[in-house]
């Protein structure tokens, strides 16, 4: 059974970097929680850009970013059993039940749990949510197709892979606008088109 086609394009989760050249951002992960919970306290008062600024910051580098330590894990796992690395499909199944779904599991819910600050950040997490959940059915529909030995549910997880590709390149287009509103360098990871160019040579069948 052919495996999943996107492993190639693995590197496009929303792991991401941001930088300001007008704030301090040598800070550690927990002085900026402990800021923000410090300002959340007046958060019904007009968030200024200079406190929506360190929240967009927060967002990218620490609630962002600890979803795709979960999502790098899920990632490295599936590529192991995948592309020029699959043996037999038992190997991988073993592979995604016992490790690739359960990393994946800690994405979806980690980003879930994302405390955000502003409309304009309930927005990126909403598609942070819907992406790693399409991600996830993805991986049930593998393990599915798998168990079943169905060409068709294979088919049904490769769509729901590239489904989450796109609201990846998606959110990766409206945290850039957003960032560059408060005078945030941002940078994300090729789109899925960009990394096609560069992979399309090689067999990741």
């Amino acid at each position: 059974m052919n495996t999943l086609f996107l492993v190639s394009f693995l590197v496009s989760s929303i792991v991401t970097s941001a930088n300001s050249s007008e704030m301090a951002l040598n800070r550690t992960s927990n002085e900026v929680t402990q800021n923000d919970e410090e300002e959340s306290q007046s958060f019904s008062e007009p968030i200024n850009t200079e406190k929506q600024q360190n929240a967009v910051l927060k967002f990218i580098n620490v609630d962002v970013a600890a979803v795709s330590t979960y999502e790098v894990q899920a990632f490295d796992s599936l590529a192991s059993v995948s592309g020029g690395n699959y043996t037999d499909d038992e190997t991988m199944y073993l592979e995604l039940v016992e490790t690739t779904i359960p990393a994946y599991e800690k994405a979806v819910s980690q980003a879930k749990t994302i405390d955000v600050q502003g409309e304009e950040l309930v927005g990126m997490k909403k598609q942070i949510v819907k992406a790693t959940e399409t991600f996830y059915e993805g991986l049930i529909l593998q393990r599915q197709a798998l168990e079943q030995q169905d060409e068709n549910l294979m088919t049904q997880s490769n769509l729901k892979l590239e489904e989450y590709f796109q609201l990846v390149d998606a959110y990766h287009a409206e945290m850039e606008l957003l960032s560059k509103k408060y005078d945030i360098e941002y940078k994300d990871a090729p789109s899925q088109s960009e990394q096609l160019e560069q992979t399309e040579e090689g067999d990741f069948l």
